[in-house]
C-alpha cells in the first residue's frame, strides 16, 4: 500500500510544486529533500549552517514521528550542501540525531545553489518501517 503525507505547514505548496513530503511504498519510506523552511515555505535561519541543520532534522524527524518511527530507522541519507566545509564541522552536531551509532548509508554532495538561494542544506532519506 502506497501513501503520501505532506508537512501541514508545507501542503500547499507541495501541492503547487508537485511533491510529498513522504512516500510509504511497502515497509519502505522515502522522503523528499528537505530543506530549512517555515511555514507558507519560507526559508528560515538564512546564513547559519548549524540552525538551518537543527531545523532540517528537526522537520525529518516530525516526519518520521507520523510514521511511528525515529532516526534509527533511517538507512539511507543523501546530503547537498553549499559549503563542504560548513558540514565537516556541523558533523557533530549530525550524529547527535542518530543517537547510539545507528548510522546509515550517507552521501554528502557540495553542490552551488540549492532552491533558494539563502538554503545552505537539503536532505533526503530511506527509513525502513516496521513490517
Amino acid at each position: 500500500m502506497d501513501d503520501r503525507f505532506y508537512m501541514p505547514e508545507w501542503q500547499e505548496a507541495q501541492q503547487q510544486i508537485g511533491f510529498a513530503q513522504a512516500v510509504r511504498h511497502g515497509n519502505m519510506l522515502r522522503l523528499s529533500g528537505t530543506a530549512s523552511m517555515g511555514d507558507g515555505f519560507v526559508s528560515v535561519h538564512a546564513g547559519d549552517f548549524e540552525a538551518q541543520l537543527r531545523h532540517v532534522y528537526g522537520a525529518i524527524g516530525r516526519t518520521l514521528d507520523h510514521y511511528g518511527v525515529g532516526f534509527e530507522a533511517i538507512v539511507r541519507e543523501t546530503m547537498y550542501v553549499t559549503d563542504m566545509d560548513a558540514l565537516a564541522a556541523a558533523i557533530p552536531l549530525r550524529r547527535s540525531f542518530y543517537g547510539d551509532g545507528t548510522f546509515p548509508a550517507a552521501t554528502a554532495v557540495e553542490v552551488r545553489r540549492l532552491l533558494l538561494p539563502e538554503l545552505l542544506v537539503e536532505i533526503e532519506v530511506d527509513a525502513a518501517l516496521p513490517g
